[in-house]
């Protein structure tokens, strides 16, 4: 009655109810109303779950969840322990507001059990954690449950071993993270291609050798598909420490090895170092300063590039076509004038250019709209006798879909097949968005499904 006249703004009435209450003798406080609302909400019959979603929607908005607990007393706390749908909803809420060690006691004190939910509920509890920032509660949750876990059967998945690992290696426990993935192998929970990652730095921080060749082999032998970061990783954290132990002197083809490593890293203060030590060794080749210029070309370091051609120069090397190609391409992106001026060095030179040249060339044209410099470009490729590749056709494709080019898009794939090559899913893509650009939606239809039956085609051989 009080909160009824209260919200309908007559206070007069509800002072009398507030003052008949403390009259009767019953002294108010939030606790005791609340368990008094709950009893009552009890005896007419409300549902338990409904009652546990009113009461943590109504401390949430208050921003006292923290008062929760007391109030989850008798038949309240037994219904949580009892009913995996209510236990989870708590126990989500004590996490999201860094209750976790009143949720770790209902974890403990739980009597259902439903594997496959509880896998489920062990994920949301560590990801929850990390989305939410509080990074010291993953470690919190995982360290206070892992004895739950394991007399439960229960095993968390690859994602939350992975973020309870990160979590580690971000506190500087890497013994810990080395501990947990000891727990991951002894529950044969596969690593994904981010973990393993991961592991390759935490074994070659940690020194620990035999861990380093073991996951190597096992990988090789699983037949994961290497990228490119997962290929670095391993060149960059076990070339350097075998070479040492092995007492081996790198050559030219190692030291070259290494620069590109870095490079790919953006560790650019170890590729300037490693350079210093290669002219001092006498490793450096031309491949060296190709490497080098590729890796500042990569990030657009303008400055550092054209240091490094002209000390290409210096040491006696002349710029190769690679050197011309990544300046090329690196000052093409925004820098026409000096696009230019290495565009007639390159030609003045006696490089001759390739595929990748002429490639370059047809992309940033294509991209300034300059079709004119497009179709030169081309006339070049067929009279030097190269004549387009599938990179090239792709290329051109683009350009003319910016262009608004479409009949000359299309007359390009019949050219393909015509020279023997064949389209690939980035050839119809980009005729599609040439076709689309200029409202051709009948040909988007037509070409889009002939492009998911030469798929279909393709998984059938």
């Amino acid at each position: 009655m009080v909160e009824g006249w209260g919200r309908a703004g007559n206070y007069k009435e509800a002072k009398w109810y507030y003052e008949e209450l403390k009259r009767l003798g019953f002294k108010p406080n939030s606790s005791n109303l609340v368990l008094r609302t709950l009893d009552d909400m009890l005896k007419v019959g409300c549902q338990y779950s409904s009652i546990l979603g009113t009461l943590l929607k109504a401390y949430e908005r208050a921003g006292r969840v923290c008062k929760v607990p007391a109030l989850m007393k008798d038949s309240s706390y037994q219904h949580v322990l009892v009913n995996q749908t209510s236990c989870s909803i708590l126990v989500m809420a004590y996490v999201k507001h860094s209750l976790v060690d009143d949720a770790i006691k209902i974890l403990g004190d739980k009597k259902w059990i439903v594997p496959i939910f509880e896998d489920n509920l062990y994920h949301l509890l560590i990801c929850s954690c990390k989305e939410l920032g509080h990074f010291e509660n993953v470690v919190k949750v995982y360290t206070q449950t892992i004895n739950i876990l394991k007399s439960s059967g229960v095993a968390l998945d690859v994602i939350a071993f992975s973020i309870v690992v990160r979590m580690y290696v971000k506190a500087g426990s890497l013994r810990d993270a080395c501990s947990v993935l000891k727990t991951m192998e002894q529950q044969a929970v596969a690593p994904d291609i981010y973990l393993l990652r991961d592991m390759l730095r935490i074994y070659q921080q940690c020194d620990m050798t035999d861990n380093l060749k073991d996951l190597y082999y096992k990988v090789l032998r699983n037949g994961v598909v290497w990228d490119q970061e997962l290929y670095n990783c391993h060149k960059l954290l076990c070339l350097c420490s075998a070479n040492a132990s092995a007492c081996f002197t790198p050559n030219t083809i190692t030291f070259n090895v290494m620069l590109d490593v870095y490079g790919k890293s953006k560790l650019f203060k170890k590729v300037k170092d490693l350079l210093l030590m290669g002219k001092e060794q006498g490793w450096i080749d031309v491949i060296s300063y190709n490497t080098v210029i590729a890796t500042y070309s990569r990030v657009k370091d303008f400055q550092n590039m054209t240091t490094y051609v002209r000390n290409m120069e210096f040491d006696g090397f002349s710029v190769s076509f690679e050197a011309y190609n990544c300046m090329l391409d690196a000052y093409g992106k925004g820098q026409m004038k000096k696009f230019r001026s290495v565009l007639q060095r390159t030609k003045e030179s006696s490089c001759a250019s390739d595929h990748y040249t002429y490639n370059i060339m047809i992309n940033i044209y294509g991209n300034q709209g300059w079709i004119d410099e497009v179709a030169d470009v081309l006339t070049e490729l067929r009279e030097c006798g190269l004549g387009p590749d599938l990179y090239s056709y792709n290329t051109l494709i683009k350009a003319y879909e910016i262009d608004g080019m479409v009949e000359e898009a299309v007359d390009l794939i019949r050219e393909m097949r015509a020279n023997g090559i064949e389209p690939d899913r980035i050839t119809y893509r980009n005729l599609i968005k040439a076709l689309q650009r200029n409202d051709k939606y009948f040909e988007v239809v037509k070409w889009s499904l002939w492009m998911k039956q030469m798929e279909l085609e393709i998984k059938q051989k």
